[in-house]
Parts: structure tokens; sequence; C-alpha cells
């Protein structure tokens, strides 16, 4: 599954009740929950999955695998950042959950996610910073296992200006490399966009961004 595929999926989601967009924008912007809401919006998004058939399943920190048998899963050094293998599973890199399919055709995506923080000082900045620290790291794994789906997801509130969607943005923290697209879900809207079509201004409001890596 690509990032595109995924928003869709969510966008349908909570068009039909099954994940809750209105919670996601109340915890965007509610300084008084503290410690982050990402493992909610996991379970949120995975269990609209669960309602749209084909099997799925989601498994919370799962490990990513590599393709040694004898050491059959990856590590990740963020200060490198730099990837290796490892036959002890605690020692792995895990995904923030990983989504997969068993019905035919099969289907899966290991995904990272980080809610924006509406506790930090700079909440947009410092949120596209932990995005972006998602993308680097999936983006080395990559070089231990080109075969996985790999998706870093962003729940940001606010909105999108003319500087935000040409890229890069030092003021987000933005970066982007490797010719790739990031896909926009503007809930309010309800549209699925690459970043450089998303509605920009209004008034503020949820947005999930993706990448595929």
């Amino acid at each position: 599954m690509r990032c595109q595929q995924l928003l869709n999926t969510i966008q349908g989601c909570i068009a039909n009740g099954t994940t809750n967009g209105a919670r996601a924008a109340v915890f965007g912007q509610n300084a008084n929950i503290r410690g982050g809401w990402e493992v909610w919006l996991q379970l949120e998004i995975a269990h609209g999955f669960l309602t749209i058939g084909g099997n799925w399943t989601c498994d919370r920190e799962w490990p990513y695998p590599s393709t040694n048998a004898g050491a059959p899963f990856l590590t990740y050094a963020a200060a490198g950042p730099a990837w290796g293998t490892t036959a002890n599973p605690v020692a792995a890199a895990r995904a923030d959950f990983y989504l997969r399919r068993a019905a035919i055709p099969a289907d899966d995506v290991y995904i990272e996610l980080k809610c924006i923080n509406p506790t930090h000082a700079t909440p947009l900045q410092d949120a596209w910073n932990r995005f972006n620290a998602d993308v680097v790291k999936q983006q080395t794994l990559r070089g231990g296992n080109a075969g996985l789906n790999y998706v870093s997801l962003l729940a940001s509130f606010g909105t999108f200006q003319a500087g935000d969607v040409a890229g890069p943005n030092p003021a987000l923290g933005w970066y982007w490399g490797g010719g790739r697209s990031a896909y926009v879900y503007d809930m309010v809207n309800n549209q699925v966009s690459t970043l450089a079509n998303v509605a920009q201004g209004g008034a503020p409001r949820l947005f999930l961004v993706a990448v595929s890596v």
C-alpha cells in the first residue's frame, strides 16, 4: 500500500464514521491532552481498516524484517543514520504500526506516525521535524530491505500557505529528496491531493500528510 491509497482509505473510513476524524481535530488543538495522541490515532485508523473487508490486521510496535535469514530483523541508529541486522527482536527497529491484509491480493504497510503536540512552543515546526525524522528513518531502513511498503504519516493542525507547499521549507523543518511527492488529506474539505495542490489558507483544520518512502 502506498501513501495515496492509505489516505484515500482513511478518507472513506472517516466519511462512514468508522474512524473518528472529529475527535482527531479536537486532540490536534487541545493543549490539555498531554503525552501525545499517536496511539489513539493508530487504533482509530486500524479500526477503520478492520471494517472495510479483506481480513486486515493491525500490529503495534512491529519489527521491521530484514532479508537476512540468520538475522531476520533490521536495526536503526539515528546518529548515523545507519541500518543493521539482528537476530534479537528486542533490538529491532520497529514501525509504530503495521497493517496487513491476508485476503487476495495481499497487501501491507509499515507506518511511522507523528501527531502535532499543541503544548509545544512551536507546534508546527516540531511536528514537521519529527515527521522528517521518520522519513529519514524509513529511507535508511529501505537500504536493508527495499521490498517493504514504507509510509511516514503526520497528523497536523493548522493551514498551509504558499511557502509551505513549494518545498523545501526551513520554517517547517521540511525535508524532501528523491523527487517524491507528499499527499495530504484535508478533512474539512474532504480532499486528498498532492502537497502542491492542497487547499491553502482558510480556517485552521486537521491535515494528514503522508509520504511513501
